[in-house]
């Protein structure tokens, strides 16, 4: 479907990443909602074999289907590190397009925090029926306790436990021994709040193929999905500072207005969501002033307070026939 400039939609979904289509696949349960995906990178991830394919996702960092963000380069004293790359997604399905595959639903305590900033339907009780209802844990030989199908059931996006090669056993009855020797559990249920024990891991791959958020809006036909369009500005309404639609400017350099006649959901991401606030004149004040960009809000918290969690990479060499996963 062509998207024509000044055309409107109920739901504008500026980001068609990890959050954004779920967002519309949800949205899209009521047959009458028009909603408009917006995605800076490609729109045919479901289809895309270098993005499906998990051996491969070592070899897309960088590619046209990255951001190719670089962490900034921090000298200490007693700290030194190099440039290093920061994956993000540039496709549909976001990060979920290129990340490494790990599903786990994180801390009953991390989300309980939710709750000290006026969140409280975002803590663990409220928020962990969602979290599975977007995928479906599969088990198809039977190796976990039958426990773990409430992880998922009836989600667009399929999740397994990584094939347990057998050339990896003794490294993993060694771990597993080491493991138990330090008091610690082993636990298959790291899926009801507490993030403790040694499991198997549980990965976004299911039958050798990469899942990811874009299959939660494939073959909908409410949902338009507009690939290769970056967002200028959101258009926001300066009587009762609404955001009404969104300026995007196109693969070929046109700009197209668009609107929604029930909300702008922004769903960027990390980096781009802040990104096009300030763009709008929704930052730090000081910061919107070094660009010459016209102030609306003062939020001294935009693009600030960016946390990460910490990576440790190991290096296997396996033989030719196997991939990850």
């Amino acid at each position: 479907m062509a998207v024509k400039n000044g055309a409107y939609f109920d739901f504008i979904i500026v980001g068609g990443g990890t959050a954004g289509n779920i967002v519309a696949a949800r949205l899209a349960e009521n047959p009458n909602a028009r909603i408009l995906v917006v995605e800076a990178g490609i729109g045919t991830s479901k289809d895309n074999e270098e993005i499906r394919t998990p051996g491969l996702a070592m070899d897309i960092r960088g590619s046209k289907y990255d951001w190719a963000y670089k962490t900034t380069m921090i000298k200490r004293d007693d700290y030194e590190r190099i440039e290093k790359p920061n994956t993000r997604g540039k496709a549909l399905g976001g990060s979920s397009s290129l990340n490494y595959f790990s599903w786990v639903p994180g801390s009953k305590g991390t989300f309980d925090m939710w709750e000290e900033y006026g969140g409280k339907e975002w803590t663990w009780e409220p928020l962990v029926p969602y979290l599975r209802k977007s995928v479906t844990y599969h088990d198809d030989a039977g190796l976990y306790p039958p426990e773990l199908k409430k992880i998922g059931a009836g989600g667009p996006i399929p999740i397994a436990h990584a094939e347990l090669m057998p050339e990896m056993k003794p490294f993993r009855d060694l771990l597993t021994k080491a493991w138990k020797s330090t008091g610690e559990p082993v636990s298959e249920n790291i899926f009801d709040g507490t993030m403790r024990g040694l499991v198997h891991s549980v990965n976004t791959i299911y039958k050798g193929r990469r899942s990811g958020s874009f299959l939660a809006v494939a073959d909908k036909p409410n949902i338009t999905i507009f690939p290769e369009v970056h967002s200028k500005r959101l258009i926001i309404d300066q009587a009762d500072r609404t955001a009404k639609g969104v300026t995007f400017i196109t693969a070929s350099g046109d700009e197209l207005d668009l609107y929604a006649t029930r909300e702008v959901i922004v769903s960027q991401g990390v980096f781009e969501t802040p990104k096009l606030l300030m763009l709008s004149g929704i930052g730090p004040k000081a910061e919107l002033a070094k660009h010459n960009i016209p102030l609306l809000v003062d939020s001294p918290h935009v693009g600030q307070h960016l946390l990460d969690h910490p990576g440790v990479p190991f290096v296997l060499k396996i033989k030719d026939s196997y991939s990850m996963g």
